[in-house]
């Protein structure tokens, strides 16, 4: 791959995953690595926190790379840095990060948090200069999506002009900030259009074209003038756009704002700061503040928690564990917030829980107080033609995804052999006669659990599985060493398997065979004898009782 005369695009991961966003853009021995995403887990991943791409090739090629460009602030952009710096510290590598303001602060923050701010240089760019890294000259240009400072990457190579539209849509009418201007794109382009194009592909399944911001500021005006009662709204903390849309609507009914969540205050400050946010002076107030004789219906609370974190503020008030606050009957609750695959269950039970104690709900599907920050299928058509790229990589999405979003390009003109769809891991490189698939590289996820990093592998998550879903049985038993004479058991210790004493029969069954192994053979192997007791145990249980627990021997020598 270190021809300098072909451009290699070798992603990482969101090649087939919602999440995981990570490319590397090469050129000779030139490395760029464009966005470093986590993905948050799904049903499976039990007890896991978060889900982080395979490093292990832009690791050993770290005095290649010339930089981190990042095209926003979400966690699945830019949430696998704090896994990443140390990988790269390791071989001296002290990488630059570019950026705009708002998601370098948010960058700042979370390597804080971990020590590692000293080790990055974390440099501002601007959309109107282009930035040198190596073979590349990169051209930002601002977009609408779900969070401010978001960008799209115009990127001059020795092969060609490139687009990578980051996260967009096409907002005709934006409420704050900027919108996607396609004429920049196109004229980027150039009369005979780009040569290479890869777009977000998260919504192509969508026909027609995404809500507009207006839509929901208005759906939010509605709700906060017809509501007699608090009004209790949850987001994502990063969507600064929709909560100066609620300060607004507050301030436009007379309530205070009481904000909750350790993530929504920081961020709200730095927005601020960075003015991206207004607030006026008197309207957010703290919860010890506010007013005991204030009437309901001049009250708003931002809270974190739209997933149905159990920790969050939102949580805490719903299942009555929060010290100060209770659901109100009259309260309305806005979930104004896309739902992230895997939380559904979690989510649906609050709801349900906040309509059991008398509060209505609005959310998505029944209220237009929501608008994805992702493009729709005409949308993501507008941009084709505005791009007219000669090669097309559908990036950003499951696989099917992927696959409707090549269609659409085909559709559009580009043609079969020019349009590719790339899974994490499989390269593409692309030169002055064409593009061919590179052999693929390491690519892959690593689970992240508390503090252990890729310790927790399949056959852990099976293991939880079976736990969850079956329970465990542990064995103990102590023997004399000299003799093999039971000094102690065999003890059957059932968790989640057997609760009620009409069963205790079947474990003083296991427990007369693991007795009859004890006898059979002197001396014993004890590694042998427990991998014995695991697998007739499982296959007793299984067969009397229609159940595969975790079985555990513990069998010590003394």
């Amino acid at each position: 791959m270190a021809d300098n005369k072909r451009l290699n695009i070798i992603p990482l991961g969101g090649l087939g995953e919602i999440g995981l966003n990570s490319m590397l853009l090469g050129c000779g021995d030139a490395l760029v690595m464009v966005d470093c995403g986590l993905m948050f887990p799904e049903d499976y991943h039990l007890g896991v926190d978060v889900v982080i791409p395979r490093f292990d090739f832009l690791a050993e090629r770290s005095r290649s790379l010339r930089g981190i460009v990042l095209t926003h602030g979400h966690e699945d952009h830019i949430g696998a840095l704090p896994w990443l710096i140390p990988q790269l510290s390791r071989t001296g590598k002290k990488p630059c990060i570019y950026s705009l303001p708002f998601t370098l602060a948010l960058v700042e923050h979370r390597l804080r948090e971990r020590n590692l701010l000293d080790e990055v240089h974390l440099q501002p760019v601007s959309p109107e200069r282009p930035l040198v890294l190596g073979p590349f000259s990169f051209n930002f240009f601002p977009v609408s999506h779900s969070i401010v400072d978001s960008l799209a990457l115009g990127v001059e190579t020795p092969v060609g002009r490139l687009v990578h539209t980051g996260d967009f849509k096409l907002d005709a009418d934006p409420l704050h900030g900027w919108g996607t201007d396609l004429e920049r794109f196109r004229a980027f382009a150039g009369p005979g259009g780009a040569r290479l194009l890869l777009s977000d592909s998260t919504n192509v399944e969508n026909e027609g074209r995404s809500l507009g911001e207006r839509a929901v500021f208005r759906g939010l005006r509605e709700a906060f003038c017809q509501s007699r009662g608090r009004i209790l709204v949850t987001l994502f903390s990063s969507n600064i756009q929709r909560i100066q849309e609620v300060l607004d609507c507050a301030l436009e009914t007379g309530r205070k704002v009481v904000v909750g969540g350790r993530s929504l205050h920081n961020n709200m400050e730095m927005a601020a700061r960075l003015k991206h946010l207004n607030i006026p002076p008197g309207l957010c107030v703290e919860l010890d503040d506010l007013p005991a004789d204030l009437p309901e219906d001049r009250v708003a609370m931002l809270l974190t928690g739209s997933q149905g974190e159990p920790m969050s503020v939102l949580a805490r008030i719903v299942w009555g564990e929060h010290k100060q606050l209770r659901i109100h009957p009259g309260d309305t609750l806005i979930m104004s917030s896309r739902l992230i695959p895997g939380n559904a269950t979690t989510v649906n039970r609050m709801i349900n829980e906040f309509y059991r104690q008398g509060a209505e709900v609005l959310y998505s599907q029944v209220s237009g107080i929501h608008a994805s920050g992702h493009a729709y299928k005409d949308e993501l058509a507008a941009m084709l033609e505005a791009v007219r790229p000669e090669y097309f990589i559908p990036i950003h999405g499951e696989y099917r995804h992927l696959v409707k979003h090549a269609h659409l390009a085909r559709s559009l003109g580009i043609a079969e052999d020019k349009v590719f769809v790339l899974g994490d891991g499989q390269p593409l490189s692309l030169g002055q006669e064409g593009a061919r698939r590179e052999e693929d590289i390491p690519a892959g996820t690593i689970l992240v659990d508390g503090k252990g990093v890729g310790d927790v592998g399949e056959e852990g998550l099976r293991e939880r599985q079976i736990l969850g879903e079956e329970g465990m049985v542990i064995v103990l038993l102590i023997l004399r060493r000299d003799t093999q004479e039971i000094i102690h058991g065999p003890e059957i210790v059932s968790r989640g398997f057997v609760f009620d004493q009409h069963y205790q029969h079947v474990l003083d069954e296991a427990a007369a065979m693991i007795l009859e192994f004890a006898q059979e053979k002197f001396p014993l192997n004890l590694e042998k004898f427990q991998d014995r007791t695991r697998l007739a145990l499982r296959r007793f249980f299984r067969r009397v009782m229609g159940r595969n627990p975790l079985v555990l021997p513990v069998v010590r020598m003394v």
